[in-house]
């Protein structure tokens, strides 16, 4: 996987003295370069022979700021680096008053941003999509097994999953792990085997490799909703340490 990562961002250092944005320019890594025109760190292309993204960009980013100046460093604007690969964002490097904070990708969903239904929907591919969560929704026990055998029908990239239920006073009680259906065919089905739109309540955390969202339906009317990605506070390198 680390013959595919790539670098994006940039690194605002705010107005130099031009001893140290001279110095700065002399710098020649891997991944990172100093920009004199934009007073800031940017990634350049890197060589065939390069380190891996993981270990040369922390390392450069870290020599480059120890070299300016500390009273210098306390007033940079920063910014952000991104670790990719072909699936998304897989770490984050933030810079503020030259603190270096390496952050993970954390899915927060008390910090949600809402989304476009449909939006969301159309956005995800859905052979591709894992659903985890429940539903619940009036209707007749056989109907969870009607449930089972249109998802076992769906025809995904991933068999595996499980989809247990209760049914009790006609009330059918569905739980869905890891199942591999598309998010737009579940909530039309369950919307079908639901004898009353307003009886169908659910949970839906949909993800694949590119995306995720959460589905809400409450009394019928469904909502969704992205997690924020980045949680604070993250491992701190390079920061000064406390007197």
């Amino acid at each position: 996987m680390q013959g595919e990562l790539l670098c994006e961002g940039k690194i605002r250092f705010g107005p130099l003295p031009w001893e140290t944005s001279e110095r700065l320019a002399q710098f020649s890594g891997n991944w990172l370069q100093y920009a004199p025109e934009e007073n800031a760190l940017v990634v350049r292309q890197p060589l065939p022979s390069s380190c891996p993204a993981f270990t040369a960009v922390p390392c450069e980013l870290i020599s480059l700021i120890y070299s300016i100046p500390a009273e210098l460093r306390d007033s940079m604007p920063g910014g952000c680096l991104y670790i990719k690969d072909r699936s998304g964002d897989v770490v984050r490097i933030l810079v503020e008053r030259g603190d270096v904070r390496i952050q993970w990708p954390h899915e927060n969903y008390g910090r949600a941003v809402p989304i476009p239904v449909d939006a969301a929907l159309k956005g995800m591919d859905a052979k591709a999509a894992r659903v985890k969560g429940w539903a619940r929704f009036a209707g007749a026990c056989e109907r969870a097994g009607d449930l089972q055998k249109f998802v076992e029908q769906f025809g995904g990239l991933y068999p595996e999953g499980d989809l247990p239920s209760e049914c009790e006073q006609n009330l059918v009680y569905v739980r869905f792990k890891d199942v591999n259906i598309g998010p737009k065919e579940l909530i039309a089905k369950l919307q079908e085997l639901s004898e009353s739109q307003e009886s169908l309540q659910a949970e839906l955390d949909v993800s694949s490799p590119q995306e995720s969202f959460r589905l809400r339906v409450r009394d019928g009317q469904v909502s969704a909703m992205r997690p924020a990605v980045w949680k604070e506070p993250s491992a701190v390198l390079g920061s000064q340490p406390s007197n």
